[in-house]
């Protein structure tokens, strides 16, 4: 589900869950897991998030995990999934994203609960569907979603559901670069460089003074966004989008 590669003071992540790199509960145990290992480990002063696939960084959900299922199967899945993902928003190691292809849903979440961002150029998109298959969005990804592109951005890009070009979002500031597949992963690493001979220290405390804000806004709304989103999966609506994605064909809501 996910590759470790320990490199120097570098902790390199790669998504690999299937052709899509979609991403089920499973694959959020293990990141849960690992960055609490990266936590504890002063060796580790930069975390590197990329996926192992030609076309996907993630394509999201596994739609897998909801369809079928009851509201309170839903809401422990979707329990551990913010969980896991707010241990990246979290993490007092900068962690650096570098999007190999495609990045939708909780996958684009991951990328901007992330530092630092690279989006490779032509082959990838990022943005956030959740309109587009009957379900809505978590208050605490649209509050650090805001705070990357300012309200106007996110809102246009939450109910479009537009995904973006490397160059558009560059634009409009959701990610740093772009890269070609080539150069994704040295341009990672080079952001990365920068924390190499700092001492940790400094490195977890700006990270800290940057992030105990939004830990505040998080822990004020991590319980009504797993009430909230659950409710909308278990919809009809709701299920109809994610039997969509399985399916391969446009949701048809009621």
């Amino acid at each position: 589900m996910i590759d470790i590669e320990k490199n120097g003071h570098i902790l390199e992540l790669y998504i690999k869950t299937n052709e899509v790199n979609s991403l089920g509960r499973d694959f959020f145990h293990k990141l849960s897991t690992t960055m609490e290992e990266a936590e504890k480990d002063r060796s580790v002063k930069a975390i590197l998030l990329s996926g192992r696939n030609d076309k996907f960084f993630s394509n999201g959900f596994n739609p897998e995990i909801f369809v079928g299922k009851s509201l309170d199967e839903i809401k422990s899945v979707l329990h551990d999934a913010l969980s896991a993902c707010g241990k990246v928003l979290f993490s007092s190691k900068p962690v650096v994203c570098a999007m190999n292809g495609h990045s939708m849903g909780v996958g684009a979440v991951l990328a901007i609960f992330s530092d630092y961002r690279i989006l490779v150029e032509k082959k990838g998109r990022l943005g956030f569907p959740e309109s587009l298959i009957g379900i809505n969005f978590p208050s605490t990804a649209g509050y650090i979603l805001k705070e990357l592109v300012g309200i106007k951005t996110a809102r246009d890009l939450l109910y479009s559901g537009k995904g973006l070009k490397a160059d558009e979002a560059i634009e409009v500031g959701l990610v740093e670069e772009s890269a070609t597949p080539e150069e994704l992963i040295p341009k990672a690493r080079k952001w990365c460089e920068q924390f190499k001979n700092m001492a940790i220290e400094s490195v977890i405390g700006v990270k800290v003074s940057l992030r105990d804000s939004q830990r505040l806004v998080a822990e004020s709304l991590d319980k009504r966004d797993i009430e909230l989103l659950s409710a909308a999966i278990a919809t009809q609506n709701g299920q109809e989008g994610m039997k969509s994605i399985l399916e391969k064909r446009r949701p048809v809501f009621h």
